[in-house]
């Protein structure tokens, strides 16, 4: 068993989510807790995420700690705790961006460090401890980043138990991985958001216009009820990335608008067709 006591630092939706799936392995003995919000902290012991409350004074005591905050305060937490960890332990964390946490933790240019980047490719609109689910990375991508100085043991043993809570584990450095989540993750959000806005003006004037919300609407702003603090934590540490998306995106809805306006019909319909053909290509290659 290679990792009995656990310390999962940020107590919300994905954090209590992994130790649940993880205490379904067998492979974990202690898993403790820390959260900022009491709150949070009582709703992961009521659900059994976590075993006990505990305090960041005593680093050196876990095998593996599992920071699931929102991704500044992880970088803020690896200046803090990194200094004070041995060859031991193991340090991972579950943000949606990796770039800024392996250069913090590649910055200390010290051996004993044995930091894994990981995101679990998977969430709920919801927050809190209490809508955490133990199955909820079953057959989902789980992307490993193995820092500069994470000893190739510890990095496959933990590798191992990720694999063991149902999930698909893709290997990748961290640019090429914020790269990526900034036009499959980031994106989506950002325009799920401003879709709703877009709705707020329109219905400021007349009301019927929420009465009218089909499912479509639904659908694709379900994630615009998500946390906006933690998203605007995530836009903050990928900004170039979200942009260099966002550019792309406003040049397709540019190209869309202008056909519709000249009345390239045939043009579009192609386009759409397309579109919609490559949409249904996407479910066929991640089943």
């Amino acid at each position: 068993m290679p990792f009995k006591n656990v310390l999962l630092i940020g107590c919300g939706l994905i954090g209590c989510s992994l130790t649940l799936a993880l205490k379904e392995t067998k492979e974990v003995k202690l898993i403790y807790g820390y959260d900022k919000s009491d709150k949070n902290l009582n709703e992961a012991l009521k659900i059994g995420a976590i075993d006990k409350k505990t305090n960041l004074d005593e680093v050196l005591f876990y095998d593996l700690i599992i920071l699931a905050t929102p991704v500044e305060d992880i970088i803020n937490l690896l200046n803090n705790i990194i200094p004070r960890l041995t060859k031991d332990t193991l340090i991972t964390d579950v943000g949606s961006t990796k770039y800024e946490i392996i250069k913090t933790v590649e910055s200390f240019e010290n051996s004993n460090i044995n930091f894994i980047g990981g995101h679990p490719m998977a969430g709920l609109e919801k927050s809190g401890p209490l809508y955490a689910q133990k199955d909820l990375f079953k057959g989902k991508p789980y992307i490993l980043i193995k820092s500069k100085y994470c000893s190739s043991i510890y990095f496959e043993n933990f590798k191992n138990l990720i694999e063991k809570i149902g999930t698909h584990i893709i290997e990748m450095d961290a640019k090429t991985h914020d790269k990526i989540v900034s036009v499959t993750s980031h994106l989506p959000q950002v325009v799920a958001f401003y879709l709703v806005k877009t709705l707020q003006i329109f219905q400021e004037n007349n009301s019927d216009y929420i009465k009218l919300v089909g499912s479509g609407f639904k659908d694709t702003t379900r994630i615009a009820k998500s946390d906006a603090n933690m998203w605007l934590s995530i836009f903050k540490l990928n900004k170039d990335n979200i942009i260099n998306a966002l550019d792309k995106f406003e040049e397709g809805i540019e190209e869309f608008k202008i056909k519709l306006e000249n009345g390239l019909y045939d043009e579009l319909l192609i386009e759409l067709e397309n579109i919609s053909k490559f949409r249904s290509s996407i479910d066929r290659l991640i089943e």
